[in-house]
This record gives C-alpha cells, sequence and structure tokens, in this order.
C-alpha cells in the first residue's frame, strides 16, 4: 500500500566508517573514468584494494589513475571489441599478477522510438552491456580457475532491466539480458567457488541520466533539467549518491556475500519492487 503524506523529506547521505576488507585483493572496474565506475574504484581502494581502472577513453582513464593514487592503474578498453578486451585483462593481470575480482560498471543508452530503433543501436548496446562483459568475466574467471583460487564477479544492470522503459526499449532488454547472464554465470561459475551476482541501480546522478533527461525533454517538451530534478529516489528524496551504490557492489565482492549468489539486488533506494 502507498501512503500519500503531505511531508517531503530529503534523507541525508550517511558516511559509514571505511574498513580495509579488501586489503590485499585486486580488482577490474570497468567505467572507472567516471560516474559509478570511479566512485566504486575509490571505494574498492579506500577499503584496502588495488584497482584497474578500465575505461574506453583513455585520457580520462589516466587522469582519473593519477588522482586516485598509486594503488591504481589504468587500462584502456573497448567493451565492443573482444580483441580490446583481452589486451586490457592480459595487461591488467600482468602488472598486478593477477586479479581476485571483476565490477562491470560499464554501460552505454541510446533512446529511441520503440518502433524505430536503428539496428546499430541493438548492435552496440548488446555488445557493451552484455557480450562484453560476459567476455571480460570469462577471461577473469578462466584466470582464477587455473589459479585455483576463488574470487568475484558483479555486474551493474538497471532497474530498466527489470521494469523497462519503452524510449529506452534496447538499453532495457540488454540489461535484462545481463541480469539472466549473471544467473547462469553464477551457476557456470559455482564449481570453481567464484561468486557472480549483479547489481540494480535506478537513476543516479550521472551524465548517463542527464543523457536520459535530455531524451525524455525532445519528446515532452519540458526542460531537461527539470526532468533530471525529477527522477529521484522517492523515499530517500533525492538522487543516490554513487558511493551508496558502491558500497553494494563492495560487499557482493567480498566474502560476506557467499551466500548470495546468482541475484539481481536493487539498488534504487526502494522503487523497484521485486
Amino acid at each position: 500500500m502507498h501512503i500519500k503524506t503531505t511531508e517531503t523529506r530529503t534523507l541525508p547521505v550517511r558516511q559509514p566508517e571505511v574498513f580495509p576488507v579488501h586489503a590485499g585483493k585486486r580488482f577490474i572496474v570497468t567505467g572507472a573514468a567516471g560516474g559509478l565506475g570511479r566512485a566504486t574504484a575509490e571505494l574498492l581502494l579506500a577499503e584496502g584494494a588495488r584497482v584497474a581502472l578500465m575505461d574506453v577513453r583513455g585520457d580520462a582513464v589516466s587522469a582519473a589513475a593519477r588522482e586516485l593514487g598509486g594503488q591504481a592503474a589504468p587500462f584502456v578498453v573497448d567493451l565492443s571489441s573482444p580483441e580490446s578486451i583481452a589486451a586490457a585483462a592480459a595487461e591488467a593481470i600482468s602488472h598486478f599478477s593477477g586479479i581476485d575480482g571483476l565490477a562491470n560498471v560499464a554501460g552505454i543508452v541510446r533512446h529511441s522510438d520503440p518502433l524505430q530503433i536503428p539496428q546499430a543501436d541493438w548492435e552496440s548496446q548488446l555488445a557493451v552491456n552484455v557480450v562484453g562483459p560476459y567476455e571480460l568475466s570469462r577471461l577473469v574467471a578462466q584466470h582464477l580457475i587455473e589459479e585455483n583460487r576463488p574470487g568475484a564477479i558483479v555486474n551493474v544492470a538497471s532497474e530498466a532491466g527489470k521494469v523497462g522503459h519503452a524510449q529506452s526499449l534496447a538499453y532495457s532488454a540488454s540489461k535484462a539480458a545481463l541480469i539472466n547472464e549473471t544467473r547462469m554465470m553464477s551457476a557456470a561459475l559455482a564449481h570453481a567457488d567464484i561468486n557472480v551476482n549483479c547489481v540494480c541501480p535506478g537513476g543516479l546522478p550521472t551524465a548517463m541520466l542527464r543523457q536520459v533527461a535530455d531524451a525524455y525533454s525532445d519528446r515532452i517538451h519540458e526542460p531537461a533539467g527539470d526532468i533530471f530534478d525529477a527522477m529521484i529516489t522517492e523515499q530517500a528524496g533525492r538522487h543516490l549518491d554513487l558511493t551508496e551504490v558502491g558500497r553494494v557492489i563492495s560487499f557482493l565482492l567480498s566474502e560476506n556475500a557467499f551466500a548470495i549468489r546468482g541475484q539481481a539486488v536493487n539498488a534504487d533506494g526502494g522503487g523497484t519492487p521485486y
């Protein structure tokens, strides 16, 4: 039951104490030049990990590595290219003398009329949002199996993969596919003690959400800024902070999440009902 109240309250961003829960671990984070990827990488570093920052934007990911410090290293990867993924994975494994886990955060969205989606938009979104994470996960899993070590993989899907949005139909379909891919990879890698889960954020204050606001602005003729401001988490009364979602990713990368396997964990502030 939804109970309407006249009171509007913005909940504060909490600042819990950070502990070295990932001391000695080595992680790959994609989309790490900015947004949720960078916030996740920064948190993992603060928690004691060394992090391979991967992004298609070479200058931006190099700048992020400089800003985040010596335990971070930049690697350029094009998730639509198996050759680029293989090269970046090999370089990261070599640089850190091994990898313990992976956060597939990078993703793209293309907006169009749901009955007029260009083939190229389908192909690009499926390549980056579904096939790319699979390729990188496969290579990290093979490395862990060869080393006979446990590990963890976290994919970042979206609430769009559960509830869907007509104006981003192909994106929603790609994220639904990533959710199912996560469940199948979890089953396939359980024998090797590699835990696989995914996180489903809602709208976060990122460049991607501003792109969504711009797309809707063109269609409903409302200012994009007003649309962006309205796309908040209702229960929190604000956009979620990127680190709030990063903490969920960090937890799923840890040994504490052993019992959570193959799940699509909502991190959208209560918006998605299942």
